[in-house]
């Protein structure tokens, strides 16, 4: 890993207002780059808002390759900052995802459909099936979106094919309040210290913030160490640009510690055969 300077974009991001979301994209990218940010991370849903309710968002669907994702590219090439945001996605069958487009100068880096669906959108996205993990400016990054985070097989899986830094990008309501605040940051302290700790990566979440249709968000972007110490938080319910370096030191200072990096004594040769449901459960 190389020492690296990241921004997370804690913005408001209303449904179907594409372009106003758009133009959020580039003012916050844009101030990422002044100070000194090589990657900008906005939340899930960013660019087309996060869609709520029974229906199926179809109106709000955009190709991967489309003018959302190449107006990202234009935008990275003209900071040099590599862009990552999110937008519901639909193929070329009509099938729709929940995705993040990673941007770059020289064009689309990839795009990474989100595995974990949960009950309360699995009948407005389909399962994506493939992880992602990039090198940018010599650091390997890991993406996961919101209900994958919850999933402690998906973080593991990116430490092993090289992740040093995971950026999990959400869209989790509570109220805009103090007490929906206080709420979220309890939940998330529960389980974003560990994914760090157990694969010795930093975490990077960003979330949304306001209102959005029928859902609020408090905000709550925060960063994690290797350790799974609080590096930096975001402002509280208000559109922030937190800006912060992440350093090889710190990554090393984990790893280096025999007891410390777990990754290395796991014995993958029996946990196959753990994993197999038994034939009992079966019958």
């Amino acid at each position: 890993m190389e020492d690296i300077r990241v921004a997370l974009a804690q913005i408001t991001c209303p449904v179907g207002k594409l372009a106003e979301n758009l133009e959020k994209h580039r003012q916050y990218t844009r101030r990422a780059a002044e100070a000194g940010a090589r990657l900008v991370c906005f939340s899930e849903g960013s660019l087309t808002g996060y869609p709520s309710g029974d229906h199926v968002p179809h109106e709000l669907a955009q190709p991967l390759n489309g003018d959302l994702s190449r107006a990202l590219v234009a935008l990275s090439a003209e900071t040099q900052v590599l862009i990552l945001a999110g937008l519901v996605e639909r193929d070329r069958s009509g099938v729709l995802y929940n995705t993040v487009v990673v941007a770059g100068p020289e064009g689309l880096v990839g795009g990474y459909r989100k595995v974990h669906v949960s009950c309360t959108e699995i009948h407005r996205f389909n399962e994506g099936d493939e992880f992602l993990t990039f090198p940018w400016e010599g650091t390997t990054f890991g993406v996961q979106i919101c209900y994958d985070m919850n999933i402690v097989e998906m973080t593991r899986c990116l430490a092993l094919r090289g992740a040093e830094v995971i950026l999990a990008l959400y869209a989790s309501p509570d109220p805009c309040t103090p007490q929906g605040h206080a709420a979220k940051r309890a939940r998330w302290l529960k389980y974003m210290p560990a994914r760090a700790f157990d694969n010795s990566v930093y975490v990077v979440a960003v979330n949304q913030v306001g209102s959005s249709g029928p859902l609020e968000y408090p905000g709550n972007s925060i960063v994690f160490d290797p350790c799974g110490e609080i590096l930096a938080e975001a402002k509280p319910m208000v559109e922030d640009l937190l800006v912060l370096d992440l350093t090889a030191a710190g990554l090393q200072a984990k790893r280096s510690e025999a007891l410390q990096f777990f990754t290395q004594f796991r014995r993958p040769e029996l946990y196959a055969e753990l994993l197999q449901p038994s034939r009992a459960a079966i019958e």
